[in-house]
């Protein structure tokens, strides 16, 4: 449902009204400066423009858009379009041109901000009118609602959701696959052994059979439920034993993997084989988006007290900026012979330890994959 700017503070209305709400004749700098401390320490971000100049911005405004008071000052950071992303910038023009016209605020909408420094600020804005500022006239009020952490609590949702829907379409079509698909590779086998020609045509059937096979087996393990096992293992170890185990791969590619280890002791609780399956199949699509060489760098960070990150850099082909959004979802891949159905296990992993799977990526740049993981699960 949407709403209003409310001004619940019963006391601050009635001094801003005694300031603003009436002419004043003549406008002083001191009600000017009486209504900004009014607003100065208040929680929320709050704006005060006069067409597409800034004349005030409160301390959580300059918090909200990566401001210090000395880049405030700056002609070029008092410009209210600078601020606005490109994709709002036209509704927004609209709706400040609409609240011109009353004197009630107008409901809350979603909007999109550019930071100072370049940052997209997800966020909810409502503005007013207010008459009567001093030296200025009619200038407008804007109230933002930074709402970034729910966006990502929401995306987290659409993704558990992706994840479930998933989980059970792949019971279903795996139980209907796995039975036929074992009697074909059985007669395969068996027809192979006892005809003494065109075996490298059984040898392409087994071999497609096969690929099936695993894309079942990836079904399989995204479908059944995550018996977890945790117990107190080192994270450190954990990553050296599938740096083992993917070893000759790498020299095969002609891959360097570096490990950068903060700490020499990393104990958390988890469950061992499942982050082993979640590094070896990060380490697998990093070493195979290296076709010419090149290195893979694993940071290992340590967080007191809270817990991991593990940052996993390759020097790859990259992924284009839209398709990052897609990973994960369920069949989507960025390599000719893959499912999807690998990452998307990775992430349900990394969610039933209560961490967090972030992929950052630009072409010809390579992909970073950063892994949270809490010390307690």
């Amino acid at each position: 449902m949407r709403r209003k700017a409310v001004y619940c503070n019963r006391s601050l209305a009635v001094k801003v009204k005694r300031t603003l709400g009436k002419p004043v004749q003549p406008a002083s700098e001191s009600d000017a400066h009486n209504y900004q401390r009014l607003i100065k320490y208040l929680p929320e971000p709050i704006f005060v423009h006069d067409g597409n100049i800034i004349l005030f911005a409160n301390q959580a405004g300059l918090r909200l858009l990566n401001l210090t008071e000395a880049d405030f000052s700056l002609p070029a950071a008092r410009m209210n379009s600078r601020y606005i992303h490109p994709d709002f910038l036209e509704r927004t023009v609209a709706r400040l041109n609409a609240v011109l016209q009353t004197d009630e605020p107008n409901e809350f909408a979603d909007c999109k901000l550019i930071a100072w420094d370049g940052e997209i600020i997800d966020v909810e804005v409502s503005s007013i009118r207010i008459r009567n500022y001093p030296g200025r006239g009619t200038v407008i009020q804007t109230v933002f609602h930074d709402i970034r952490d729910r966006k990502k609590e929401e995306e987290a949702l659409i993704q558990s959701e992706k994840l479930s829907v998933a989980g059970q379409m792949a019971a279903g079509i795996a139980h209907e696959i796995r039975n036929p698909l074992t009697s074909l590779i059985g007669f395969s086998k068996f027809l192979k052994a006892k005809i003494n020609q065109y075996h490298e045509y059984f040898d392409i059937m087994l071999v497609e059979l096969d690929r099936i096979n695993s894309i079942v087996q990836e079904f399989m393990a995204l479908a059944k439920p995550q018996a977890n096992q945790f117990k107190r293992h080192d994270l450190k170890k954990i990553i050296q034993n599938v740096l083992t185990l993917l070893e000759t791969q790498a020299i095969l590619r002609n891959v360097e993997i570096v490990l950068h280890a903060e700490a020499d002791e990393a104990e958390l609780l988890c469950d061992e084989n499942q982050l082993k399956q979640v590094f070896v199949n990060v380490l697998k699509n990093a070493i195979e988006a290296m076709p010419n060489a090149g290195m893979i760098t694993i940071n290992m960070k340590l967080l007191q007290p809270h817990g991991f990150t593990v940052e996993i850099v390759d020097e790859g082909v990259g992924i284009p900026e839209d398709q990052l959004p897609k990973l994960g979802g369920p069949f989507f891949t960025t390599k000719d012979s893959g499912t999807g159905l690998g990452l998307m296990i990775c992430y349900r992993i990394i969610e039933g330890h209560h961490g967090k799977m972030d992929i950052s990526s630009a072409p010809g740049k390579g992909t970073t994959v950063t892994i949270f993981l809490p010390r307690n699960g």
